[in-house]
């Protein structure tokens, strides 16, 4: 599945909208933040960010694209709904972890990320493949018919402390920065202030696993 490479352009202005860092001796890590995290808002060219905070006051923070859409599966065809773009008609076979997918004559092998989903349709569960960028990309189909494509361009590590709503996070490197931020949790949703600008980012599971 290929992304529009146009949006790559805009990591820098994402870079500015959404990094928040601020390089602080560690405290003791927020329970409440630990986890992965994506932003719900992404850009025209759907590229948004994801940030991961580990117990051990370690963090990361992965620039990307990131789609949202619906599939539907029957027999041997796989169609990708793409709101803007129409539907993506493929030609899929799946034997134990491998997956392929053929469009136009163009085979894409993938691999199976994870255990199967007990009952569901074999496509059901998250699959990697080498992404034509040269990045490992990863396709997620739930069994409700939604597919979402991840594929990850740069990931920054750093680390944060935080107390009560406050944090401070440090992401060294080119297009990271210091920055203290106020932050809430409610369920799966966190909200990051930072600079008089709300972005909100909801609870998934890391990629990979």
């Amino acid at each position: 599945m290929r992304t529009n490479s146009r949006a790559f352009i805009l990591i820098a202005n994402l870079m500015s909208l959404n990094v928040a860092a601020a390089q602080v001796a560690p405290a003791r890590p927020s329970t409440t933040l630990v986890g992965t995290w994506e932003a719900v808002t992404r850009s025209t060219g759907g590229l948004g960010s994801t940030i991961s905070f580990a117990p051990d006051n370690t963090m990361s923070y992965t620039l990307g694209a990131m789609v949202d859409m619906k599939y539907r599966r029957a027999r041997d065809s796989l169609y990708i709904i793409d709101p803007q773009n129409g539907v993506n008609s493929f030609q899929v076979s799946i034997m134990r972890d491998t997956m392929v997918m053929t469009n136009q004559g163009q085979e894409q092998r993938e691999t199976r990320v994870g255990a199967p989903v007990s009952g569901a349709d074999p496509v059901v569960g998250r699959w990697t493949y080498l992404h034509y960028t040269g990045v490992p990309a990863f396709e997620e189909y739930t069994p409700r018919g939604d597919f979402r494509l991840r594929v990850p361009i740069r990931t920054l590590q750093g680390t944060y402390a935080a107390m009560g709503d406050s944090a401070m996070l440090h992401l060294p490197g080119q297009g990271g920065g210091d920055r203290a931020v106020r932050f809430a949790v409610v369920g799966d949703t966190l909200q990051l202030i930072w600079n008089g600008q709300t972005s909100r980012y909801v609870k998934v599971a890391p990629l990979g696993r």
